[in-house]
C-alpha cells in the first residue's frame, strides 16, 4: 500500500513554544500525533518522548516481521498480535514519561495525548489512542471521527448530561479524563479498522479541530487533490480563527491497495444484516475491522452439513447453493449471510453451503465476535438485542409453520374419519 503524506505543526498565535509533536514514517506505515501538557515546557518533553519511544518500538525489525507474517497469513491472531504490540508500545511510553517526571521535580505532572496509526497490511490499520487528539477518516463525501475524546465533557455527553453541540463552549471543554504520563498506567483505546484506496486520514491536535466545530466543514478541504495545500489551509484557518493553541496535523492519502471489495461496500452489506442493523457507522467499522476477506472457488464448500463451525460468512460477491442431503434447496445471491448461529453455539451445521460461482466472502469468527462483546459494552448490548430479535422472529415462524402443519394434519384426520365412518 502506498501513501501520500504531508505533516505540519505551528506554534499558533498565542503560545511561545510548541508542545505538540508528531512522527511520520510512510515506509513503516506509522503515524503519531501527540499534544503535551505541563509547566516549564514539560509538555514539550512529554510529547517528544512519546513520539520517540513509540516510533523506536514500532519501526523495529520485530514489528516489520510481524506485519510480514500477517500479510502472508491473513490470520486474525497475527493481526491481534500487532494490535497488542501497538498498545504495549504506548503503555511503555506512558510509564517512561511518568518515571521521567518523578525523577525531575521541574517536570512533575507532565503528560501528553497520543494518537497512533499503524498500517498492518491487507487493508487493515491499527489505532491506539489516549487523550483528545483525533483521528478522522474522510471517505467519499463523508467524514468520520474514529478516535474518542477522553475529556470530561465527552463523558457528560455519553451519560446524556450534555448535548454534543454544547461541548465547544463548555468552560471545561479542555479537561482531559485520560493522558499519558500523569500516572504510570493509562487505559488505551485500540481499534482495528479497514481502509480503501483514496481514503484520507487526518491525525490532528485539538488546536486544529477546535476551530472546525462542525466536522463536515473539513470535507471539502480534505477532498482536494493536493493534501499539502489541504493541510496548510486547515492550519491557516485555525490561526485566522484565533490560533490560541499549538496546531498540528498529519494528512495521509491512500494511493493504492489490493482491496477486492471496497470497505464502504462491505459496511453497507453488514448494515443490511439483521444482527448488525442497529449499529452506528463507527460501531460497524469496529466489527468490520475484526473480519477477514477471503476467496472461495466454485464448487468448494463454505459450510458442510453435520460439521461444527465457528465462523459466520457474508457473501460479498457470487452465488451459493444451499444443499440438504443431495438436494439443492435454494441458491442465494451476494449480500446474504450464512452460519450466524455459529457465533454463539457449537451445534452441527444443518445444511451444506457450496459455492455455485467463485466467491468473495467476509468471515466473522466467534472468538473475534466475543472480543467485541467483551470490550465494547454498547456494541455488545446492541448485538445481543438484535440476536434476540432474530431468534424471536425465527421462533414465531416455526410456531406458525407448526400451527399450519397441525391444522393440515387435523384436516387429514377428519377426512380419514369421514371416509371410514362406521355408519356408512
Amino acid at each position: 500500500m502506498e501513501f501520500d503524506v504531508f505533516s505540519q505543526s505551528d506554534v499558533g498565535c498565542v503560545r511561545t513554544n510548541n508542545e505538540d509533536a508528531y512522527f511520520v514514517s510512510p515506509d513503516h506505515g506509522l503515524f503519531v500525533v501527540c499534544d503535551g501538557m505541563g509547566g516549564h515546557n514539560a509538555g514539550e518533553v512529554a510529547s517528544q518522548l512519546s513520539c520517540k519511544l513509540i516510533s523506536s518500538e514500532l519501526c523495529s525489525t520485530r514489528v516489520e516481521n510481524m506485519k510480514h507474517k500477517f500479510d502472508e497469513s491473513g490470520h486474525p491472531e497475527d493481526l491481534r498480535a500487532l494490535q497488542r504490540t501497538v498498545e504495549q508500545a504506548v503503555s511503555s511510553a506512558c510509564r517512561a514519561i511518568f518515571e521521567e517526571a518523578m525523577n525531575d521535580p521541574g517536570k512533575a505532572g507532565m503528560g501528553t495525548t497520543c494518537t497512533v496509526v499503524l498500517f498492518a497490511g491487507r487493508d487493515k490499520a491499527v489505532l491506539a489512542h489516549v487523550g483528545d487528539s483525533r483521528l478522522y477518516l474522510a471517505r467519499g463525501d463523508a467524514i468520520h471521527q474514529i478516535s474518542e475524546d477522553h475529556t470530561y465533557v465527552n463523558e457528560l455527553v455519553k451519560r446524556g448530561l450534555l448535548k454534543k453541540h454544547e461541548v465547544h463552549d463548555h468552560p471545561q471543554s479542555n479537561v482531559l479524563s485520560r493522558a499519558m504520563g500523569v500516572q504510570p498506567n493509562v487505559a488505551i483505546d485500540t481499534m482495528l479498522f479497514d481502509i480503501d484506496a483514496n481514503d484520507t486520514l487526518l491525525l490532528c491536535s485539538d488546536g486544529l479541530y477546535n476551530y472546525y466545530p462542525d466536522d463536515k466543514e473539513l470535507i471539502p478541504t480534505l477532498q482536494g487533490d493536493d493534501i499539502r495545500q489541504s493541510l496548510s489551509t486547515m492550519v491557516n484557518t485555525a490561526k485566522e480563527r484565533g490560533g490560541h493553541d499549538n496546531i498540528t496535523g498529519v494528512v495521509i492519502r491512500i494511493k493504492t491497495g489490493e482491496i477486492p471489495v471496497a470497505a464502504a461496500e462491505r459496511l453497507q452489506i453488514l448494515k443490511r444484516i439483521a444482527i448488525f442493523s442497529h449499529l452506528q457507522h463507527l460501531e460497524l467499522m469496529k466489527v468490520l475491522g475484526t473480519a477477514q476477506m477471503a476467496k472461495v472457488k466454485e464448487g468448494d464448500n463454505l459450510i458442510t452439513e453435520g460439521e461444527v463451525g465457528d465462523v459466520m460468512y457474508v457473501v460479498v460477491k457470487g452465488e451459493v447453493d444451499i444443499i440438504k442431503g443431495e438436494d439443492v434447496l435454494t441458491t442465494l445471491p451476494a449480500g446474504v449471510h450464512l452460519g450466524e448461529m455459529a457465533l454463539v453455539d457449537n451445534a452441527p451445521r444443518s445444511a451444506t453451503a457450496r459455492a455455485r460461482t467463485d466467491l468473495d466472502i467476509l468471515l466473522i469468527r466467534r472468538d473475534e465476535f466475543f472480543n467485541i462483546v467483551r470490550s465494547e459494552p454498547v456494541i455488545a448490548t446492541k448485538l445481543l438485542w438484535s440476536l434476540v430479535q432474530v431468534l424471536s422472529g425465527r421462533l414465531r415462524e416455526t410456531n406458525a409453520a407448526l400451527e399450519g402443519a397441525r391444522r393440515e394434519l387435523a384436516g387429514d384426520i377428519e377426512g380419514f374419519e369421514i371416509l371410514f365412518d362406521d355408519d356408512e
